[in-house]
């Protein structure tokens, strides 16, 4: 048997491995030092409005965030929800530690009925800070943005039971 070395082929075969070797060893530098993960901001925020419509004063509303990277999904919820008040569903990004939010607004957010004729966006927008989001909900209906401290409930974790 007659084996033949070629020193073109290994040449080029080992310029081409040390291409790829040398370029993912460029990309996984890049992605280290450039590429950084938002932080995880979701869970059950328990708000407190600051100057709130009369409908609203004696309400416990929560927010609970979801999140995917920097695309945020919350739900506006009264914290003892009955059955025919759905929640207010919101959808925004997160970018520097800021969230802005909107989606439609549902008939509880208003003291009255009647106000709820035309289709209404809630805007929220806020900053974090540690556990708290403070911030601001805003509509067309409301004269006045409505100022919020929303602070992250925490979740308990209860022992793993063996069997």
């Amino acid at each position: 048997m007659h084996h033949h070395f070629n020193l073109k082929s290994f040449i080029f075969y080992g310029t081409m491995i040390g291409s790829v070797v040398l370029l993912f060893k460029g990309v996984t530098a890049y992605g280290e030092s450039q590429l950084k993960a938002p932080h995880s901001i979701g869970g059950d925020y328990a708000m407190k409005l600051e100057n709130p419509p009369e409908c609203l004063k004696k309400q416990n509303l929560v927010l609970k965030i979801e999140q995917s990277g920097v695309y945020i999904f919350a739900k506006l919820a009264l914290k003892k929800t009955e059955p025919h008040l759905d929640p207010i569903n919101l959808q925004g990004r997160l970018e520097n530690q800021q969230m802005i939010l909107s989606g439609s607004l549902n008939p509880w957010f208003f003291c009255t009925p009647d106000s709820f004729s035309t289709a209404n966006e809630l805007t929220l927008k806020g900053s974090f800070q540690e556990k708290t989001l403070t911030g601001q909900l805003e509509t067309q209906t409301l004269s006045n943005l409505i100022q919020f401290q929303a602070k992250l409930s925490p979740v308990f974790t209860s022992e793993k039971q063996t069997h």
